[in-house]
């Protein structure tokens, strides 16, 4: 693997809109929640059958953004890591890779490796987004449990989009590896009912509260484990099986 064939990979996710799209949702969210958060009692104004119990802080506009980017900007990152990263061997591009290359590693790795770090950088830019609108709406606040609650967070996104996008590779469909992803998410937030079980649930770390006091090391580790091995089991899976190479006519 070279540099070339990642600034491939690159150039694919620019021209294919993906890059824009995914950063654009980041983006929209971390504008839109803080807002919401900070003028949810202007919304909803004098009414007598809603009542606040207390008036929205910070801690509530990042733990909006939280909610967002944990379920509808991770499905929105999955869904574009399998694409980029799904092979057919009935499209005429999957024709031309599969009948070409017979290393997993130079096929798929590339792809994967890109897909995370454009992932990781438009979830930076997002967290960075939200932290700016924090202030600017609620003023100062402890950046620290701040900035660990998004950490943990942008890690658990880039590992659930790594997991799909190993088995989109090793499936030949972006569709079915999606529906799998989805299928185990729905089962964690069925698990995480379950309080002793709920923090070591990937669930707990795309979702993470947020707390004045932040958290602690044991705590990211415990919620990442489980998604950490998943991701690992699925990339062996995805770069180790052999490509039965598509035989074209001399």
């Amino acid at each position: 693997m070279n540099g070339t064939v990642l600034r491939v990979e690159w150039f694919r996710w620019v021209r294919t809109r993906r890059l824009v799209a995914l950063a654009a949702a980041f983006v929209l969210f971390g504008c839109v929640s803080l807002f919401g958060a900070k003028y949810l009692p202007d919304l909803i104004g004098n009414s007598a059958d809603i009542k606040l119990l207390r008036v929205p802080d910070w801690r509530d506009g990042l733990q909006q953004y939280i909610k967002n980017t944990g379920l509808l900007v991770a499905a929105v990152a999955m869904i574009l890591a399998a694409q980029a990263c799904a092979i057919r061997d009935t499209d005429p591009v999957g024709i031309f890779y599969l009948s070409r290359e017979v290393s997993p590693v130079r096929l798929y790795l590339p792809r994967i490796m890109v897909a995370a770090g454009v992932i990781a950088a438009a979830a930076a830019i997002g967290a960075a987004v939200a932290l700016y609108e924090c202030w600017a709406l609620f003023g100062s606040y402890p950046m620290a449990p701040a900035l660990g609650s998004l950490a943990v967070q942008a890690v658990a996104i880039v590992l659930f989009a790594m997991f799909t996008a190993a088995l989109a590779a090793r499936l030949g469909s972006a569709g079915m590896a999606a529906a799998i992803t989805a299928g185990l998410y729905v089962l964690c937030l069925l698990l995480s009912t379950v309080p002793r079980i709920q923090p070591y649930l990937p669930t707990t770390a795309l979702q993470p509260a947020i707390d004045a006091a932040g958290w602690s090391g044991v705590e990211a580790a415990k919620s990442l484990l489980a998604l950490v091995i998943a991701t690992g089991l699925a990339l062996a899976a995805a770069l180790t099986t052999p490509i039965r190479a598509i035989k074209t006519p001399a």
